[in-house]
């Protein structure tokens, strides 16, 4: 699905198209119908879109100089116009990112439809996509930083990206496990051989402050490089009237170099380096009697908090051989947390967790690949990957204080100290035949994974160590039925590693792993001369063993979070989405996506119910975004721009059981902006959730007894005033 352009400098044309990108958007179940009718307007002769006006002017003609450039990505590790590739990617431009407001990963997700996508108040990713993944540690979905994938800061402020690519199904071949439902690609920006300068500030409701900065330097005619930073604060929008505080307060900023080296032709090295730093509330979650018990306030005894500081390098080069490209891409990830935690969620003083040192997480990867060039009708690709990762949780060397409801006071030190270490050695490889107007494409991956754990808190539980081999294909086949339009059919395999979970009273236990099966069939293309984009796509998913985490308390009080494998499970559905710019003014989009995921193992249970036949967790029926972007000239160089963004998400269940639903709900976003293209600068104001929908991020209900949950609340109305400037 494709949204709005923006061109790039001094990149050439492919396939003949500019390095240019959309955004994908979405509406509700009707526009799916008016998905349908664009793909069957596409594959009419163009004289039956030459539609004239009472005197005689050509519909079409009114303005021939305007049509959408043709979307250039990188998600399959080459560069290809997006029509070409057979399968469902969208795209977020950074002009959209910038227009639409989006600056966290619930933003994202309401740009796509079949999705959910929000950030867990521990700062971790929650993200389901065509009902395969999960809440929490069970994600299922890969995080990229270019061609890394990111373990370590995934939900961080999203500033200085060119493009976020959000490929759709397993995607297993090409970047393997724990990818079993998609993948999303932050694609960032490069330094380039012109200097440039750009800024924005924002503030708004909250105290809400946003500030980023960047500079190109072009330093030699080979090398150039690009320094951006940013820093955002808010007082957040829960209380904690126990204490008088802001219970989700929120302070963070970051620095991000990035080094472009072209010393020969032939030869293209870039480096970037990235630190974040981030302080928040912490575990800020309401009690709630259920899922409608919409309220921004806790009474907790603890001032708590979340401390995460990130550093990560990625190293990529490229050295054309003639035949084809080598790539090298190595990267290093180094997070560190302090968290204290009130996990009793109430004025007692009975339970809390506290960390009084540094909670690492340690990353290494490193990938080779030889890529054909793409002139000949026959392309391929072929790879080798490596990974490790030192990851304790984020309660893994934490102390446990029992206060003296809970038999106390007194203190456990490193009351579930374990140490957890992730392999993964990989290769891989793809291939394409073009004849004639079709297309046959295939892809396999081959992969050995390593798990182990020592739990040094408890000598008893034995060491957990898993060794698991996974062969994940993938097969494509496409057909142009004109030059604008292709349909396409593919079938892909996924999987998500199976582990142990490390949290005290539970240390051992292990899950196995999940795969999933996607099978898919679509068309996607161009009309109108150019004027209209759209693509449909129809999905069945057979999804086997699937993990689910819930939140539990424990025999010794603690709440945390608890991994099983709960069955099998089967979705189908629809997606569709179009956009139209009929002119340099109005641009317009929408897509909306239906689906059906239920339980479909006569032994899947959870908590010792039997779940076949019940509706998947976090599963909406109907999910759809819809947008209108108009531009107009109004005098003395200046441009007065307005931007609407409806997205809508029908109810779903928080639980296997099916006992607790999350009501619909649609957040509008409106936002207008006066601007001097020439000059360089923009002021606006932006409103987000402009009717205050209420609505949960999470729900876990009956935690603490019947009609005694946990949640995390959207966010209410805002309110958002900025100034830019870029040279």
């Amino acid at each position: 699905m494709i949204k709005t352009q923006i061109k790039l400098n001094q990149t050439p044309d492919i396939e003949n198209g500019t390095r240019a990108h959309f955004n994908s958007s979405t509406l509700k179940k009707r526009l799916l119908l008016i998905s349908v009718s664009a793909v069957a307007m596409a594959l009419m002769p163009s004289a039956a879109l030459a539609q004239t006006t009472d005197d005689g002017t050509n519909v079409s003609d009114v303005d021939d100089t305007v049509t959408m450039d043709r979307v250039i990505v990188e998600a399959r590790k080459r560069e290809e116009a997006l029509i070409n590739i057979p399968e469902t990617i969208d795209v977020i431009t950074s002009e959209t990112i910038a227009k639409a407001g989006i600056d966290s990963l619930e933003d994202v997700g309401r740009q796509t439809p079949n999705i959910i996508l929000n950030k867990r108040l521990d700062d971790e990713p929650n993200v389901v996509i065509r009902g395969v993944g999960g809440f929490g540690n069970t994600q299922g979905v890969g995080f990229y930083i270019d061609d890394v994938q990111n373990f370590t800061d995934q939900s961080a402020s999203i500033e200085d990206v060119e493009r976020i690519e959000i490929l759709k199904g397993p995607q297993g071949t090409l970047y393997g496990g724990s990818n079993i439902g998609g993948a999303i690609k932050y694609v960032m920006k490069k330094p380039t051989d012109m200097f440039g300068f750009e800024t924005k500030a924002e503030y708004g409701s909250y105290n809400t402050s946003n500030a980023f900065a960047a500079v190109n330097i072009p330093v030699a005619d080979t090398f150039a490089a690009r320094i951006s930073g940013y820093a955002r604060s808010t007082d957040g929008y829960i209380d904690n009237v126990l204490l008088d505080t802001e219970a989700n307060e929120l302070d963070e900023w970051g620095v991000r170099a990035s080094l472009g080296w072209n010393p020969t032709d032939a030869l293209e090295v870039n480096f970037s380096y990235r630190h974040s730093s981030l302080i928040n509330g912490g575990y800020a979650y309401v009690l709630a009697s259920g899922p409608t018990d919409y309220n921004y306030q806790i009474s907790t005894n603890e001032d708590t908090h979340n401390k995460r500081i990130v550093d990560g390098g990625i190293l990529n080069a490229d050295l054309d051989l003639g035949f084809a490209t080598l790539t090298s891409v190595t990267s290093y990830t180094e997070r560190t947390m302090k968290i204290k935690l009130d996990l009793d969620y109430s004025p007692a003083d009975a339970i809390a967790v506290l960390t009084d040192k540094d909670n690492s997480t340690e990353v290494f990867s490193q990938e080779l690949r030889l890529t054909s060039h793409d002139s000949a009708a026959f392309e391929w690709l072929v790879g080798a990957y490596y990974s490790k990762i030192a990851r304790p949780s984020s309660l893994s060397r934490g102390n446990l204080y029992l206060g003296p409801l809970s038999g106390g006071p007194f203190l456990i030190e490193d009351f579930a100290l374990s140490e957890a270490k992730e392999q993964q050695l990989a290769a891989f490889g793809t291939a394409g035949y073009s004849f004639g107007r079709f297309k046959l494409e295939g892809g396999l991956r081959i992969a050995k994974e390593k798990f182990d754990v020592d739990y040094i808190a408890d000598p008893t539980v034995m060491p957990t160590r898993i060794k698991d081999t996974q062969v994940l294909p993938k097969l494509v086949v496409s057909y142009d039925v004109t030059d604008d339009a292709m349909l396409y059919a593919n079938v892909a395999v996924g999987s998500e590693p199976g582990k142990a979970n490390t949290a005290s009273d539970i240390q051992g236990l292990e899950y196995e792993p999940e795969k999933a099966t996607n099978y898919e069939f679509g068309i996607k293309g161009e009309a109108a001369s150019g004027k209209l984009s759209y693509d449909v796509a129809v999905f069945y998913i057979d999804y086997k063993k699937r993990q689910f985490e819930s939140r539990e308390r424990l025999p010794s009080g603690l709440v945390t979070e608890v991994i099983t494998n709960v069955g099998d499970s089967t979705s189908y559905g629809l997606e569709g989405g179009i956009m139209y710019q009929p002119n340099s003014e109005l641009t317009l989009g929408a897509s909306g996506g239906y689906l059906s995921a239920e339980w479909d193992d006569p032994e899947a249970s959870f908590n010792g119910i039997i779940v076949d036949g019940r509706t998947v967790p976090n599963s909406p029926e109907f999910t759809a975004n819809a947008y209108i972007d108009y531009i107009k000239p109004i005098g003395n160089g200046l441009e007065l721009g307005a931007r609407a963004d409806v997205s809508y998400i029908s109810k779903f269940f928080w639980q296997p059981l099916d006992l607790d639903q999350q009501p619909a709900y649609g957040i509008v976003n409106l936002r207008l902006a006066v601007s001097s293209p020439e000059e360089g600068w923009e002021l606006a104001i932006r409103g987000d959730n402009v009717f205050d929908e209420g609505y949960f991020t999470e729900f876990t209900p009956d935690v603490f007894g019947p009609s005694v949950g946990l949640a995390a609340v959207g966010q209410p109305a805002t309110v958002m005033a900025s100034v830019s400037y870029k040279y």
